[in-house]
C-alpha cells in the first residue's frame, strides 16, 4: 500500500476515535452543566491549586484569549475565583471555589468507552502490555509536539491520581 494511502487511513482512523472521545467528554461535561473546555480547566486548576491564565493555556493547549473567555464563564457560574498576590498585582491566579471543587470531583466519575474498548482489546488479543505501549507512544508524540514540560505535567498528575486511588 502506498504511503499516501497509509497516511489517509491513519489520519481518518485517528479522527474517528477522537470524535468518540470528544463526544463522550462533551456529554460528561454537559451532564454537569459545563462545556468540555470548562471541565478541562476545572481539572487543570484542581491539580495546580493556583494557576495563571498563561499556565492554563499552556496545559490546555489553548490560546490565552480562549482561556479568558472560559474563565469568565466559570467565574460567572461561581466555580472559580481570581486572586492577586501582594507581591505582584499584575498576575491573576485561578483557584477553584468549593462548588468548583465539587463539580470537578463529580466529573471524575465518568466512564469512557474508548478506554474500555482498548482494555478489552488488549486482553482479548493476549497483549497486556499494549496499553503501556500505547501510552508510551502518546507520551513520546506529545513530547515531540508539545514539549517536555507538558509531558512532565501529565506524568506528575497521573501519579497524583494513581496515589490517590491507592490510598483509598
Amino acid at each position: 500500500m502506498s504511503e499516501l494511502a497509509n497516511m489517509h487511513m491513519m489520519m481518518n482512523y485517528l479522527r474517528g476515535v477522537y470524535k468518540v472521545l470528544e463526544d463522550e467528554w462533551q456529554k460528561s461535561a454537559k451532564s454537569l452543566g459545563l462545556t468540555q473546555a470548562e471541565q478541562h480547566i476545572l481539572w487543570i486548576v484542581s491539580f495546580e491549586r493556583e494557576a495563571t491564565i498563561s499556565r492554563i493555556a499552556h496545559l490546555g493547549l489553548w490560546d490565552v484569549s480562549t482561556v479568558m473567555q472560559v474563565i469568565k464563564r466559570l467565574k460567572d457560574k461561581g466555580l472559580i475565583q481570581l486572586l492577586k498576590k501582594d507581591h505582584d498585582r499584575r498576575i491573576s491566579y485561578v483557584t477553584l471555589t468549593e462548588e468548583g471543587a465539587k463539580r470537578q470531583q463529580m466529573s471524575s466519575e465518568g466512564k469512557y468507552s474508548v478506554y474500555s474498548y482498548l482494555q478489552a482489546w488488549s486482553k482479548d488479543h493476549g497483549n497486556q502490555e499494549f496499553l503501556v505501549q500505547l501510552v508510551n507512544l502518546h507520551r513520546d508524540m506529545n513530547e515531540h509536539f508539545h514539549g517536555t514540560e507538558y509531558v512532565e505535567w501529565i506524568e506528575n498528575t497521573g501519579r497524583q491520581l494513581r496515589d490517590k486511588v491507592e490510598t483509598r
